[in-house]
């Protein structure tokens, strides 16, 4: 049998890899994942945690089965093209991404190694290229890609084949205690369960995912951006006949299509995709970039969720929008450095999600929110976290505040907030902005660039 190098990526997972079943059925396998250091530099301390836990089960995972997954120190592009001369390889398996990085990256490596290359998208439903108008594009604008997408059937997964495998050199890296799994929350086992709690709500999804307070979205986010589940799985999982379901889907839809934007512009994550809004005036204000981060805008739904963000690595979608509207239309502040703080905090921070969100609330990518459309953070927080349940959890200097109070506390009277144990501008911030006049510099900033 001739021998395959199976190089994971963001696939941690080995059960419904369909690159990894090709791989093992006509060849010894030798599992290697290599360290970017870049990569995991410019992670922060949730989604490094995160990822080392995924690595160490995928690991755990092998082991089962008789095998060694081999970590090695990066960059791929320097350590791979050795690799595969001393453990005379003779082709290359793994699962493609659309980020410059790995596109940069994997270009490379395929005039560096002589091996035979099989290359699969295991990340998404459809890989890029294979959702296209009659005229052999992406469309710019999301819905007639989803109706094209759902009349593509998605490739079952095939089922899996005990691998033979071939040892390498010795690891370059070893679990750390504090990082062997506890428990079965992570991995592609703990991937499983969170699927299996979601679909007992999910005819629900189309009003709780909207409900911060409550566990009303997947929390699959972080699982489908390592891969310890695949997209497909959790399609074939779901019924289109039943409305929390199809919205489900079609938020699966918006995240091939936000992949497949990336492949085909690699300059989203820096420029605007509608360069019409290239040339607006932001404003370059540390102070106020960073009270935003640390949650102190003195509007309590954005401090929540910036709170929220920072502690666990994690922010309710809902608030998402909220917090990057505030940024960017209230602050003025540019999309890029709200879309870096986001993409290197977050578990699931992804490049091609990220960016095509980011842009969305910005205005300013393909098929995005209007850039008259400026979220009012109070009117949010009363509609969709009307008790004040999630941000007396991450706010809770306002606890002692009621229901109607606790989503603008700047409204009320002196005596009304000491009464409740806050002092304005002592225990909490006063707003940064006032809503209306911040409204208004952002319509006029837009104009102007639009013009």
């Amino acid at each position: 049998m001739t021998t395959a190098l199976f190089w994971f990526r963001k696939d941690l997972r080995i059960k419904n890899n369909h690159a990894w079943v090709k791989a093992c059925e006509t060849h010894r396998v030798l599992p290697v994942f290599v360290l970017e250091p870049q990569i995991i530099s410019n992670a922060g301390l949730h989604r490094r945690n995160q990822f080392f836990l995924n690595l160490s089960a995928l690991a755990e995972e092998i082991q089962s089965i008789g095998g060694r997954l081999n970590v090695i120190h990066g960059p791929a592009s320097d350590v791979l093209p050795r690799y595969v001369r001393e453990n005379n390889i003779d082709c290359l398996y793994f699962n493609a991404d659309t980020t410059p990085f790995s596109r940069q990256r994997d270009e490379f490596l395929s005039n560096e190694i002589s091996a035979q290359t099989h290359i699969f998208w295991g990340g998404l439903v459809h890989p890029p290229e294979t959702v296209l108008t009659q005229k052999g594009e992406i469309s710019k604008v999301f819905t007639p890609f989803y109706k094209k997408w759902v009349t593509i059937p998605a490739p079952l997964s095939l089922q899996n084949v005990q691998p033979v495998f071939v040892s390498g050199r010795e690891n370059d890296w070893e679990i750390e205690q504090d990082l062997i799994p506890s428990s079965s929350d992570v991995g592609h086992r703990g991937a499983k369960e969170r699927l299996e709690r979601f679909l007992k709500v999910a005819d629900d999804y189309q009003e709780s995912r909207n409900i911060p307070s409550v566990e009303g979205t997947s929390f699959l986010s972080s699982d489908l951006h390592f891969g310890t589940i695949g997209p497909r799985e959790i399609l074939h999982r779901l019924s289109p006949n039943r409305e929390g379901h199809r919205q489900f889907i079609r938020q699966l839809a918006w995240r091939d299509w936000y992949a497949h934007l990336l492949y085909a512009n690699q300059e989203i994550p820096l420029k605007a995709a509608n360069r019409s809004y290239e040339n607006i005036q932001w404003r370059d204000d540390s102070e106020d970039l960073e009270n935003w981060e640390k949650g102190r805008t003195g509007y309590p739904i954005v401090d929540a969720g910036m709170r929220q963000l920072s502690a666990t690595g994690w922010m309710h979608n809902r608030v998402r929008m909220i917090t990057a509207s505030f940024l960017v239309k209230h602050l003025l502040i540019d999309w890029r450095k709200g879309e870096r703080y986001f993409r290197r905090t977050l578990i699931d921070g992804d490049v091609a999600q990220n960016c095509g969100n980011w842009q969305w609330v910005a205005g300013t990518g393909f098929d995005a929110a209007p850039y008259f459309r400026v979220f009012n953070p109070v009117l949010q927080s009363k509609k969709f976290d009307p008790s004040g349940r999630y941000i007396r959890r991450w706010v809770p200097e306002l606890e002692g505040m009621s229901n109607s109070a606790i989503h603008s506390p700047w409204e009320y009277d002196e005596a009304t907030l000491r009464k409740h144990g806050v002092a304005l501008g002592e225990t909490y911030p006063f707003p940064m902005v006032n809503h209306a006049e911040a409204r208004d510099r952002a319509l006029a900033t837009y104009k102007k660039a639009r013009e």
